[in-house]
């Protein structure tokens, strides 16, 4: 298991997270939301970028693709940046290592174009924001 993340690094990563969600609107948001509904804006914002991914890839819009798929993965290491090792348990230590997979093969279906690997990554990032959102 990774060593826990200093809270200047754990800032790093959120600040991160959060600025790969800034292109959207969400200035009125995250003066007024809970740290929970803004991990679930980042779900929901790496959800859309893969869907967006998807259709760009049918487009051949390759400059659009890597753009989306760069921001999802950006998103991605942001919430694994995030996690309290240090009091998150099990939970936070196998959240850990699910983020790790995903931004690696996100980054090999982009090098790739692999249709079937983002959609499975898409599934994979539902899922993930669904647990969330049971728990939150």
């Amino acid at each position: 298991m990774e060593r826990a993340l200093s809270k200047k690094d754990q800032n790093m990563y959120r600040r991160s997270a959060l600025s790969a969600y800034a292109d959207i609107d969400v200035q009125t948001k995250t003066s007024t939301e809970k740290p929970q509904e803004l991990i679930t804006l980042l779900f929901e914002k790496a959800c859309v970028l893969m869907r967006q991914s998807q259709e760009q890839l049918k487009r051949e819009d390759t400059e659009g693709f890597n753009n989306s798929t760069s921001h999802a993965m950006q998103i991605v290491l942001g919430l694994r940046g995030v996690l309290d090792m240090e009091n998150g348990g099990e939970l936070a230590a196998q959240l850990y290592e699910t983020y790790t997979a995903i931004s690696a093969a996100l980054f090999k279906a982009r090098a790739e174009s692999d249709a079937v690997s983002i959609e499975k990554l898409y599934v994979a990032l539902s899922e993930l924001k669904e647990g969330w959102d049971m728990v939150k």
